[in-house]
């Protein structure tokens, strides 16, 4: 009776383990594995301590990944995150190093003022619309301008973001964007699209994520997201393995899969 139950006990185990042939092909093992380092690296940085969803990074990482791959980005140490389904009463600003999976810097950020009071609920790619727009940009290059030192973006997705330049949306110090005007108004004060941040952090923020690194507006708001940064490159695996330290070695992964 003991030898009847325990093989009982044993057959379950065994048939919900998984092994190389649980999965139809070695592409849907190496899905899992990506999703499982990403979810890491998340974890790592302690991003879900730090009020960033797993939704807006999972998003982000995906971003970066193809922007490397694609040779668009210099600075492929960080990557930043702008999540702008949080308030603007919050530090939804977050620059993450993606080498060593810490999170640099968290700080206040502000959206375009006919996005929305609190929140940005509407976005626009339209010239004068004084909106912000969401989806994936890059940085590019540093300029001394009437708020003191900024950093132009390049807008990288069609009929989302691409008129950044057009519209002249930059990164660049506000002194709305401050603990005091928020304790006062009772939100960061807004501008015309530009993603502002506050004087005191803005050359921080500039020297972390100048020189063609990946930048990442995120929101729920629907909207088209186009394909070319919508799902991970077939070569994932390989750029987690070169660009984290959270990525086993390339042999294990081979074992689980031959």
């Amino acid at each position: 009776m003991r030898t009847f139950l325990l093989i009982l006990l044993i057959i379950p185990i065994s048939m919900s383990t998984p092994t190389a042939t649980t999965y139809n092909s070695g592409d849907n093992f190496l899905q899992t594995e990506n999703e499982f380092l990403i979810s890491t690296l998340y974890d790592s940085a302690r991003l879900k301590d730090e009020g960033l969803s797993f939704d807006a990074f999972k998003k982000g990482m995906i971003a970066y990944l193809n922007l490397i791959n694609r040779k668009q980005i210099k600075n492929t140490r960080v990557l930043s995150i702008l999540d702008f389904n949080q308030p603007s009463t919050a530090k939804r600003f977050y620059i993450i190093d993606i080498a060593t999976g810490k999170l640099l810097l968290k700080t206040y950020v502000s959206h375009g003022v006919n996005s929305g009071l609190l929140y940005a609920e509407r976005f626009s790619n339209t010239v004068n619309s004084r909106q912000s727009s969401a989806g994936v940009y890059k940085t590019s290059e540093t300029y001394q301008g009437k708020y003191g030192l900024s950093l132009k973006l390049d807008g990288l997705e069609t009929n989302i973001n691409h008129n950044a330049r057009k519209r002249a949306v930059v990164l660049h110090p506000a002194k709305y964007v401050s603990e005091d005007f928020i304790a006062n108004n009772g939100y960061a004060g807004r501008s015309f699209g530009c993603p502002a941040v506050s004087y005191k952090d803005h050359k921080a923020v500039i020297n972390h994520i100048k020189g063609g690194s990946a930048f990442y507006i995120h929101s729920s708001v629907e909207r088209f997201h186009h394909k070319a940064f919508a799902v991970l490159p077939e070569n994932s695996f390989e750029l987690l393995a070169k660009y984290t330290n959270i990525s086993p070695q390339k042999e294990a992964l081979e074992t689980k899969l031959y």
